[in-house]
């Protein structure tokens, strides 16, 4: 048996994803819904991750059950605008598609893998955009299936600037966002 046979490469994938995720601190719970691995084989991959580069090489991971809370993302201003950029990354990404009245889906030809490696790449380039960011990649999954899957939070527009930001599918909408909300009168066009 050869590493190289294509039957295997679907599970070289999952691995190479269940390390990156590792990296960037995901859950164990996490980690297995976007690779369908069990909790053993991640924990197991953990453990030779760091018996192969060390302590120092990998960091340390929170623990128990991941976040599922959407009001941080709606908490601040500056949280606000933050899930709103991760959002149009998620766009930009194809995790995400407008559909209609500000709702937003995923598209159901997306494996999980498929969709796992996209938050991944879409949460490192907020990364590289916002690097002092406050929101972990455990926290853009709940952003993710907030907006893509359970549909509690929406994407909607300015009625001031046409800007597109996240707000609560539940709560008031005033049709004005973050930054022209805090914009005073006299400095608006």
């Amino acid at each position: 048996m050869r590493v190289t046979q294509s039957r295997y490469a679907g599970e070289l994938n999952r691995f190479a994803l269940a390390v990156r995720m590792l990296r960037l601190q995901a859950r164990t719970g996490t980690i297995a819904r976007y690779t369908g691995l069990s909790n053993d084989r991640i924990r197991k991959a953990y453990a030779n991750y760091v018996l192969e580069h060390g302590h120092n090489k990998l960091p340390h991971r929170k623990r128990g059950r991941p976040p599922s809370r959407i009001d941080r993302f709606l908490s601040t201003p500056q949280r606000l605008c933050e899930s709103t950029v991760l959002a149009a990354l998620f766009m930009h990404a194809g995790l995400l598609v407008r559909g209609e009245l500000s709702r937003c889906h995923v598209p159901r030809n997306l494996t999980r893998l498929m969709m796992g490696l996209r938050l991944c790449d879409a949460y490192d380039m907020y990364r590289t955009l916002i690097p002092q960011g406050h929101i972990n990649l455990e926290v853009a999954a709940v952003l993710l299936r907030a907006i893509g899957e359970t549909q509690e939070l929406i994407m909607t527009f300015c009625s001031t600037c046409q800007a597109v930001y996240v707000q609560d599918a539940y709560a008031l909408d005033y049709g004005r966002g973050p930054c022209c909300d805090r914009m005073p009168q006299c400095a608006r066009y």
